[in-house]
């Protein structure tokens, strides 16, 4: 049962053990959780463990399984490590197993390890934030001063998983967890009645990384991905998976706008082959978050092509706020957290509309409509997001870390964590899942 609010053992946490959902060490690092973890480790100690996924990759299925299960082996051999932004990274030890028995011993694994690492940092109140459903019997078996549940997409809607595992580990974080964080609007209103807090926090934006302009000296990058383009640029980026992104709308673009370069910049997990076949298709490949800026302000349009399907209309992609910061006119399919931006999107409902839209986009050129996009998202900071984080997961009221706040000092663990460390190169990719 859970303890009252105003009980003295639930006063203050004196660390974070963030049960993520992405992986640390080669996933990108602008999702929500990133950046609010950033930040509260200017604050106390933060422990961010590395998913443990919800799928096991599968030939046929899953695109380049062997090199997942590779690339996983690589981030567990890292162990414990203090990553620059102050956080302490893990990368746990578990079964790559999703049924109930293997996510019940996956949640032992996951309590005794967390509880070895809290011991050697000396954190003695900790509050736990989950992302990761597979890691709610680790979360709710834990004594933890404070759970907090980042409600952030409806996992049990996540292709070649166990849907009916998902839904139900997701129902007892919901029921378990002493505030539920939704950023889907649409997640929200179903599910809101089942959390004892239930917080509708949205995204934040990164303002000041993506509110500058062509031409900006700051964001010359060598060599340049874009170098020979002399053309108008239709532009996305973020992650290619075959559940989010209509790679035909895509290939449609392409194929109308001869005269314009689509450029495609982030990782895949679909086959892309006909996309990349058309001449006026330029595809990078992952960009690093520091990077963005420098590719997406030649963007002359941007554009969200997102399949029509449940996992869609339960999301909040993060660069909707970014595109936004940006300035650039913007077209996208429609999904409901949209909605509280629509004056500034121009949306496209099916794919005649699509190109219509991204038709009018190319030939905007007005100052004032770039600035109220800005102005929408001028004031939706992180910074605000991570200090309710802060709130709901226990920790001291602080400075805002803008403030200039000094991190909390953490023990020379050092010598006592040399057991969980390894001397493994650093590797980019993508966990298990």
């Amino acid at each position: 049962m859970r303890p009252p609010h105003n009980s003295p053992s639930r006063q203050f946490s004196d660390g974070v053990v963030c049960f993520a959902g992405t992986d640390w060490w080669y996933h990108p690092r602008g999702h929500s959780e990133c950046q609010i973890m950033r930040r509260l480790a200017r604050r106390t100690t933060v422990i961010w463990i590395n998913s443990i996924g919800m799928r096991a990759p599968r030939p046929g299925t899953t695109r380049r399984p062997i090199h997942r299960y590779w690339r996983k082996l690589k981030s567990t051999l890292r162990g414990l490590r203090r990553d620059p932004s102050g956080m302490w990274v893990f990368s746990p030890l578990f079964i790559p197993r999703y049924t109930p028995r293997a996510v019940r011993l996956n949640g032992a694994l996951l309590r005794a390890q967390v509880w070895l690492i809290c011991k050697l940092l000396g954190i003695r109140r900790a509050s736990a934030w989950v992302t990761v459903p597979t890691a709610a019997h680790a979360v709710l078996r834990h004594p933890f001063a404070r759970r907090v549940f980042n409600r952030c997409d409806d996992f049990s809607r996540f292709p070649n998983a166990d849907h009916e595992l998902i839904a139900r580990l997701e129902r007892e974080l919901i029921d378990g967890c002493d505030t539920t964080f939704f950023v889907s609007p649409d997640l929200h209103e179903r599910e809101r009645r089942r959390s004892p807090n239930p917080v509708l926090l949205g995204h934040g934006v990164d303002y000041h990384h993506f509110a500058r302009d062509r031409g900006n000296p700051l964001l010359r990058v060598e060599p340049d991905p874009l170098a020979g383009i002399r053309t108008a640029i239709i532009g996305f980026y973020g992650g290619i998976e075959d559940y989010t992104v209509d790679v035909g709308l895509l290939i449609l673009v392409a194929r109308t706008f001869r005269d314009c370069t689509l450029v495609i910049a982030g990782p895949r997990s679909v086959g892309t082959q006909t996309l990349e076949a058309e001449p006026n298709v330029r595809i990078l490949g992952p960009i690093p978050y520091e990077r963005l800026p420098a590719i997406a302000t030649r963007f002359d349009v941007g554009i969200m092509p997102w399949r029509q399907n449940a996992w869609i209309r339960s999301c909040n992609p993060i660069k909707m706020k970014e595109y936004l910061a940006l300035g650039f006119p913007i077209v996208s399919t429609p999904f409901p957290a949209l909605e509280s931006y629509r004056e500034h999107i121009r949306v496209g409902a099916t794919p005649d509309d699509f190109l219509r839209q991204i038709e009018a986009a190319l030939h905007e050129n007005d100052p004032v409509r770039r600035a109220a996009r800005r102005a929408a998202v001028r004031e939706e900071s992180w910074d605000a997001r991570a200090t309710r984080a802060g709130t709901a997961l226990g920790l001291p009221v602080q400075a805002n870390a803008d403030t200039g706040i000094e991190p909390k000092p953490t023990p020379d663990a050092s010598n006592q964590l040399e057991c969980l460390q390894t001397s493994a190169d650093p590797t980019h990719a993508s966990n298990i899942s």
